[in-house]
């Protein structure tokens, strides 16, 4: 570039970056082109039935044929009690309750000893179970089970821990029931006193 104005060598630089640009554009499509080969479709090829469906129990207690032995990824509280597997020592039966407060639905899941004993709490009266997450396949109706419907567990794990919380004591609560039954005597004695006016 000796011996060029300065606007020439402006130039001569734009052009030459121009060309730079131009080459680096070229290069990913001959890339793809040389590899084309490894990129096709094989139509010999199985098609893959492992999804996983990301649902609730309320959907699970109503499902038909179509979550069958299916893999399904559920979250529930654990609720009742962790109930031993006749013949099976080292598996155990948990009932995951929706956690939906609009429904009662619930599902026996059945997962191993290991699994069951990362619940903390189990829910009832003053207490919140513990919330788990889990993964494994659903049978609508289980041929190992006698055809129960259920979940058997591949994965478990802990999405909140359980609490306990009592609750207080409200005097207020039993003014309703005491009105009624104020009521109640108020009326039974005018009953009898018409009654014995009566005679």
């Amino acid at each position: 570039m000796i011996g060029l104005s300065a606007p020439m060598r402006l130039a001569a630089k734009g052009v030459a970056a121009l060309a730079l640009a131009l080459s680096l554009c070229m290069s990913p499509a001959v890339a793809l082109a040389e590899g084309e080969d490894e990129n096709t479709v094989n139509p010999q090829q199985l098609p893959d039935s492992s999804f996983i469906f990301d649902t609730s129990i309320a959907d699970l207690s109503s499902a038909d044929s179509y979550y069958d032995n299916q893999t399904v990824q559920i979250v529930g509280e654990a609720v009742g009690d962790s109930i031993a597997v006749e013949g099976d020592p080292d598996h155990r039966w948990i009932t995951l309750m929706s956690r939906d407060p609009s429904s009662n639905a619930s599902i026996s899941v059945f997962m191993t000893d290991e699994q069951a004993e990362r619940i903390d709490a189990f829910g009832k009266y003053g207490t919140t179970g513990t919330m788990l997450q889990v993964r494994g396949t659903f049978h609508l109706v289980c041929p190992e089970h006698s055809g129960l419907t259920d979940l058997h567990a591949e994965h478990v794990s802990v999405v909140d821990k359980g609490k306990h919380h009592e609750e207080p004591f409200s005097l207020e609560a039993f003014i309703p029931g005491a009105v009624v039954v104020a009521v109640g005597l108020v009326v039974t004695g005018v009953f009898y006193w018409l009654r014995e006016r009566r005679r």
